[in-house]
């Protein structure tokens, strides 16, 4: 029965909704959320010829109110 674990494993990714912490200790999602900044020097040595022709909007983003 060559892959019935990788099915079973499907088939409960498939039922669980992806904001499920169910395995997550309750004492981490409670804590706060702290984003990690974005190194500027990183971004800036990136060749961007690596993302021509790519575009992604975030479709779960809120901007921040003023």
């Amino acid at each position: 029965m060559e892959g019935a674990p990788l099915r079973r494993w499907e088939s409960w990714q498939m039922k669980r909704n992806r904001r499920d912490t169910c395995n997550f200790d309750k004492e981490f999602t409670k804590m706060p959320v702290d984003l990690t900044p974005t190194d500027k020097l990183v971004i800036m040595n990136l060749d961007q010829d690596d993302f021509l022709g790519f575009s992604y909007t975030n479709p779960e983003y809120v901007a921040p109110a003023n």
